[in-house]
């Protein structure tokens, strides 16, 4: 005898009699078509295995259950989970209306209230909790654990979301990965991100490669990618920044390519050995000996100053999204993150001010490295205070230089002065023909002075002496001109200046080799 079972239009014929191999049944309808080649299946409720005929070592327990499979090796329980299976095998369900869809995909283990309930062809999912991957139909590799986790998910692939909510909103972004409430929320199409945390990248919709860690951590960024958060409430300022670091509690990074390490109320940075900057002159190219030393050191102005801690948390959370109120409360009763505040608001430091700097050098045309400067509106002057080092070399060696001048033209004076005093303690000795009395011989002032080609000086000479000249020196005391003289008593020479720059110069008169009188001619071209 045969019984007849009508299904969405349908006639199945079912065998009165259980002749199958290793088959249990109960229930109506339950394993009602299944052939002499369906063996080892299991089905425990109404219409459970109702359509299978060939498939093997399935087992459906609950109404509806694998209603319409074909498959082998699936496991059902609970009311219409894998009920439109066909030919998909190794499915895991358990739950209601878990796998519900679920045609040819396999691989695949949906444990709660509609988990995978539209998923129909992807395999190797996995989703753990009330409609988890709810809307998934044909793309695999996704994990889900927790209620409503990638819950709109249809078109991304290799996703992880552990959590309440987790990664909710993604429809085809591929490759992330969310563990916490609400982690990676709102993100839509955004791809390789990773989220640790309550609301990390809460509000991410397509920005890709983020990586964040902490309660609310990359919360503001929406489109941004390559960004960075490790803390609670470490953040963007701004949606859309671009490789962007954040590190510490509730550090805020407001530029694209940039660093920022911990919150306001950090008071000292610091490790065992000094931060290195890479500076291999294999990879310099366009060097140039072109920095202002004394110039530029000259026009800094040093101060001393306190930071405004309130007005830079202001400035930091302008665009920062509303925390709840359990959080403010939270962070309201930090005492020891407000201790830290305000004993870095009583911090006196010393340094410059960036705006100053900046026109300082624009002043002297120096491209100076040492100010940061503002990326966009939502960011700030900041100084590189390694990079005054250079400047300040460079002054040192400017002075070092002058001051090497100075003490060879002291050195060169000093003798002079030396070869003076011995003629003067000389002079008129009996049996010294060399020795000149200073009133015996004199130079006067140049004629014209300034000098614009050549001038004419007057001098006078001793009635006796080996030899006399006038010599033309610079500010250092180098020798430009020689200019050898002859006669007794008055007399006057011409000296051309046309191989001589602008500037000051001194004139001397020798006689017998000794200095007797210096005067100071000014050139202008």
């Amino acid at each position: 005898m045969k019984k007849i079972y009508l299904f969405y239009g349908v006639i199945f014929f079912s065998l009165a009699t259980n002749a199958q191999q290793g088959v249990t049944k109960y229930g109506t309808g339950a394993l009602a078509n299944n052939t002499s080649t369906g063996i080892y299946n299991s089905a425990f409720g109404y219409y459970a295995l109702n359509i299978n005929t060939t498939g093997t070592k399935n087992t459906a327990m609950g109404a509806n259950v694998l209603r319409a499979n074909n498959g082998s090796y699936n496991t059902g329980i609970g009311y219409a989970s894998l009920y439109k299976n066909t030919s998909g095998y190794e499915n895991g369900a358990l739950g209601l209306y878990a796998l519900f869809s679920n045609t040819t995909g396999y691989y695949n283990t949906a444990l709660g209230t509609y988990a995978l309930q539209a998923n129909t062809t992807a395999y190797y999912n996995t989703a753990v909790g009330y409609k988890a991957l709810y809307s998934n139909t044909d793309q695999s590799y996704n994990t889900a654990i927790g209620p409503l986790a990638l819950y709109t998910n249809y078109d991304g692939v290799a996703n992880t979301a552990v959590g309440y909510r987790t990664l909710y909103a993604n429809t085809s972004g591929l490759s992330n990965t969310g563990m916490g409430h609400a982690a990676l929320y709102l993100n839509t199409t955004g791809s390789n991100n990773a989220a640790l945390s309550r609301y990390a990248l809460y509000s991410n919709t397509s920005g890709g490669n983020n990586t964040a860690v902490g309660y609310e951590a990359l919360y503001t960024n929406i489109t941004g990618s390559n960004n960075t958060a490790l803390g609670a409430f470490a953040d963007v300022s701004t949606s859309s920044l671009v490789n962007a670091t954040a590190i510490g509690y509730n550090a805020k990074v407001n530029a694209s390519n940039k660093v920022r390490v911990g919150s306001t109320s950090v008071s000292s940075i610091g490790g065992q050995v000094g931060w290195t900057t890479f500076s291999d002159g294999r990879y310099k190219k366009d060097i140039r000996e072109n920095i202002p030393g004394l110039a530029f050191i000259n026009s800094l102005r040093p101060v001393s100053y306190t930071i405004n801690i309130h007005g830079l948390d202001e400035f930091y959370g302008q665009n920062k999204n509303k925390i709840p109120d359990d959080v403010k409360s939270s962070a309201a009763s930090n005492t020891e993150f407000k201790q830290g505040q305000e004993e870095a608001a009583k911090m006196i430091y010393s340094g410059f001010v960036a705006q100053e700097v900046e026109q300082a050098a624009k002043k002297l045309d120096y491209a100076f490295s040492g100010v940061d400067k503002p990326k966009n509106n939502n960011d700030l002057y900041g100084l590189r205070y390694a990079d005054f080092v250079v400047p300040l070399v460079k002054a040192v060696q400017e002075l070092s230089k002058k001051n090497d001048e100075k003490d060879a033209l002291i050195a060169d004076l000093q003798k002079q002065m030396n070869e003076l005093k011995s003629l003067i303690s000389t002079a008129g000795q009996p049996g010294n023909n060399t020795a000149v009395l200073v009133g015996d011989a004199s130079i006067q002032q140049n004629i014209p002075n300034p000098v614009s080609n050549t001038t004419m000086i007057h001098y006078t000479l001793p009635k006796s002496y080996s030899s006399a000249k006038i010599i033309i020196t610079d500010r250092n005391g180098k020798t430009l001109k020689d200019v050898a003289i002859k006669g007794t008593g008055n007399g006057n020479v011409t000296i051309n200046t046309s191989g001589l720059i602008a500037g000051n110069y001194n004139y001397s008169l020798y006689i017998n080799g000794r200095i007797v009188e210096t005067k100071q001619m000014m050139i202008s071209k």
